[in-house]
């Protein structure tokens, strides 16, 4: 049986990311870079000093709609009840700290194709899955560099560019924002994603 250093060699290798489990386990190593304060359990969450509003993600890739956003930490019990209802069980959840919708630039897929780059994004206020269901907007080549470059902080355009090198047919997905967010320094962007799945 291959140890975690042996299966994140095996998917670094590949240079795809073709299952939710793979994601999250080189997500939860920092190896995308920017992301936000995340906790893999409720009981990380509750052991931690945050008491600020979070996210509730799926570990399992179920339903979009399973998603969680903005809950007031002290509504977290309610919310935590409402998914178990649903069928997602305690050990599918991961959290994170509600990002400063307010501060949103543009939210985005973007990923290489045979024709070059192409770039879904939207500009609406809102976490994503929200804002595509009101503003879809696509660019494609160099009108996508150009709104990441306009856009992005350089370290942050950096780090897209360095994730498109090393899963060129993955789709990344990220959120920018008017100011410094994340786990770490200099950026305005976060990766919420590379998937090939």
């Amino acid at each position: 049986m291959p140890n975690e250093e042996e299966i994140i060699r095996e998917i670094l290798s590949k240079k795809r990311i073709d299952t939710k489990k793979d994601f999250y386990l080189l997500y939860n190593k920092g190896l995308f870079g920017n992301r936000p304060l995340c906790w893999n359990t409720h009981k990380e969450l509750l052991n931690s000093t945050w008491r600020n509003a979070v996210c509730i993600r799926s570990t399992k890739g179920t339903a979009r709609s399973n998603t969680r956003f903005d809950v007031p930490f002290c509504e977290l019990e309610k919310e935590l009840e409402d998914l178990r209802n649903t069928g997602v069980k305690d050990s599918e959840m991961s959290f994170n700290q509600s990002m400063p919708n307010d501060k949103i630039i543009i939210q985005a897929e973007i990923k290489r194709t045979q024709f070059g780059l192409y770039l879904l994004y939207s500009t609406i206020k809102k976490p994503m899955n929200l804002a595509f269901k009101e503003e879809i907007k696509h660019a494609f080549g160099l009108e996508a560099l150009l709104i990441l470059q306009t856009h992005l902080f350089p370290q942050s355009y950096s780090d897209i560019m360095n994730l498109l090198e090393m899963f060129p047919e993955s789709v990344i997905e990220f959120g920018t924002y008017s100011i410094h967010v994340g786990d770490l320094p200099g950026r305005n962007t976060i990766i919420w994603e590379v998937r090939n799945y």
